[in-house]
This record gives structure tokens, C-alpha cells and sequence, in this order.
């Protein structure tokens, strides 16, 4: 097992496992038309990937078999943040027969060192009750003011 940032190389990989993550959270049903799903998300990735897209997998046996992404962006700088960096964790996923690994977890540290290391001063995700655990073990604290609405 070893971890790699993915790149442009990996599309159909990222693709493949952003679907499955759909389809266990019930996001997507198998009889949906995915198809604009997956012409959107392979746009995305190749225009970001390695921009403001960072994402990391985990190989096992020439396969990728989890993966984690960071999208990056700046923002109006606030008290806590004065350099406006920010970054949104996503789409942290391993295939279930790879699972009770940690392969989760290791790729969350990898984005929270990148995140530094760029000089993020702000991250955040949207987790499941399964994932707030790990989350608050690595020093996420649970949110409970924000809210949204789909346009």
C-alpha cells in the first residue's frame, strides 16, 4: 500500500470510486442516466486537477482503492483568517472489501500537510456519522451555524 496525489493519468479511477461513494450514499440510484454525471465530473477534474483540485489515493496492487480530495480557494479575509485560504475536504473514499484499513485517515493527514504546507488556514468537510470519529480525532470540531441552499 502506498499513497499518491493523483493526476490527469487517474481520471477513470477517481470517476469509477466518486460513483460507488454516490451510490452507497444513496445520492445516485443504478438505474439513474449518469452519464452528464460523469461528463461533468471528468471536465472538472481535468481542468482542476493539480489547480485547485488536490486529490490523493491509496494503491493497492497497481489499483487505487480509496481516495480524498481538497478543492482550494480564497475567500474575504475574516479575524481567523487573514489570508483567505481555504479548503474544502471531499469525497473521502475506500472501496468496501479495502476498509477498517485507515486508508481514510491517511489520506485526510495527507490533505491536512499539503494544506499547511500551502498555507491554508481554514478546512472543512461534510462528514457521516461513521466519518465524525475520525474527523474529531484529527482535530475537526463539529459546526452546527451553517446552512445552504441549492440554486
Amino acid at each position: 500500500m502506498f499513497i499518491k496525489r493523483l493526476n490527469i493519468e487517474d481520471v477513470e479511477s477517481f470517476l469509477h470510486l466518486r460513483l460507488n461513494l454516490f451510490y452507497e450514499l444513496q445520492e445516485i440510484e443504478r438505474d439513474d442516466d449518469v452519464e452528464k454525471l460523469k461528463n461533468s465530473t471528468m471536465k472538472y477534474y481535468l481542468k482542476n486537477i493539480d489547480k485547485t483540485l488536490i486529490t490523493y489515493g491509496v494503491i493497492e496492487k497497481d489499483k487505487i482503492v480509496s481516495i480524498g480530495s481538497l478543492c482550494l480557494f480564497e475567500r474575504i479575509p475574516y479575524i481567523e483568517n487573514l489570508s483567505g485560504k481555504e479548503g474544502y475536504i471531499l469525497n473521502i473514499y475506500t472501496l468496501p472489501e479495502y476498509r477498517k484499513k485507515g486508508y481514510g485517515k491517511e489520506i485526510t493527514k495527507k490533505l491536512i500537510e499539503y494544506s499547511k504546507d500551502i498555507g491554508i488556514k481554514r478546512l472543512w468537510l461534510n462528514t457521516s456519522n461513521e466519518g465524525k470519529k475520525l474527523y474529531s480525532k484529527l482535530g475537526f470540531k463539529n459546526k452546527e451555524n451553517e446552512m445552504e441552499i441549492f440554486l
